[in-house]
Parts: C-alpha cells; structure tokens; sequence
C-alpha cells in the first residue's frame, strides 16, 4: 500500500509543476508582446523625432520696404535650409506674424509673378541647390519670403515672426523696428 500512495503524491506534484510551467510560459508570451509593442512604438516615436529635429530653416537677413514715410509694409526674409536637414514643402510652411495690435497668418502661394500679400506669401529662388525643387526648400537652395503686413509698421514697434513647418523646428524671430526710419529698404535682422 505504501507504494501507492507515493504514486498518488508524484502525480500531484507533476501536474503542479506543469501548471506551473504554463503559467510562466503565458506570462513570458505576454512580457515578449508587450515588449514587442513597445520596441514598435519606441521606432515610431524616434522617427516622427527624428523628423521634427532634422527640419528647419535658417533666416539669413530680414528687410522691410517702403521705409522712406517713416513706417514699413512689404517684408522681405531671405532663408536657407539648416545644415543637416530634410527639405521643407512650402504648402507644409505657415508664417506668423504679429504685431502689438494684428496677427497674420500666411500660407504659400505658388501664382508666378505673385509678391505676396496679407493672407499669402510669396517665395522667388535667388539660389538652386543640386537638389532644387520647385515648392520646396532643399539643400543649397537660398530663398526670398515676401508678403506685405496689413497694416504700416511704425517705427520702434515690436514684431514676431514665426514659421511654423507642418514637420520641423519652428524659427521665432523677435524684431524691434528702428527708431528712425528715412530709407526705402531697412534691414530689421540681423
């Protein structure tokens, strides 16, 4: 009788080491999904980062127009892509522009012969890069904004540009007018 009752108890123990055995396999199944969703979010994340990062435009002069009256209306923002990054579509590209009293908020035109207004700007190639686009700004491509604010800018008043690329760093650019304004072309930047 003894024997049996050893049995008894090794088959016991066997189906409590099975089950045990199970379980861990269901929770590593679970750990290795969950790791496996994480490791794809991580890759998405570092790519849209990535993106964000890698796109962003450098301003090299600003300048304003029609400054003999002592105030300005046309502006002038001559940019370059920043080293390093991806080229910027120009329909993906909003400019900012404010002021104590307006807020502008200008999208690209593409019209030929177009020099921008309130509502759109405009942009003419000064320089193509090798990789030249039209619509975009890519490498070695050096490009002037135009567009016009809605109202005269007088002098010492303080300005904000902003572009905004759909993908990519936003430029905010702080600008106080001169105090004296007696030319038709004022360099506002740098």
């Amino acid at each position: 009788m003894r024997l049996r009752k050893k049995g008894q108890m090794g088959i016991g123990t066997l189906i409590i080491f099975i089950s045990i055995i199970l379980v861990a396999a269901i929770a590593a199944a679970v750990l290795l999904g969950t790791g496996s969703s994480l490791q794809q979010r991580a890759l998405t994340t570092g790519k849209q980062t990535e993106r964000e990062v890698t796109a962003a435009l450098n301003v090299v002069t600003i300048a304003a127009t029609d400054g003999s009256d002592s105030d300005i209306e046309n502006f002038e923002i001559l940019v370059k892509l920043a080293a390093g990054s991806d080229p910027i579509a120009l329909d993906n590209l909003i400019i900012t522009f404010d002021t104590k009293n307006t807020s502008q908020h200008l999208e690209y035109s593409s019209a030929t012969g177009f020099t921008g207004n309130s509502t759109n700007f405009a942009v003419e190639y000064i320089k193509s890069g090798p990789e030249h686009k039209d619509g975009y700004i890519s490498r070695g491509d050096i490009a002037k904004i135009t567009f016009s604010s809605t109202r005269s800018i007088e002098e010492s008043e303080v300005i904000r540009i902003r572009m905004v690329p759909k993908h990519g760093v936003v430029m905010p650019i702080d600008i106080v007018t001169p105090d004296v304004m007696t030319t038709q072309r004022v360099i506002l930047y740098p």
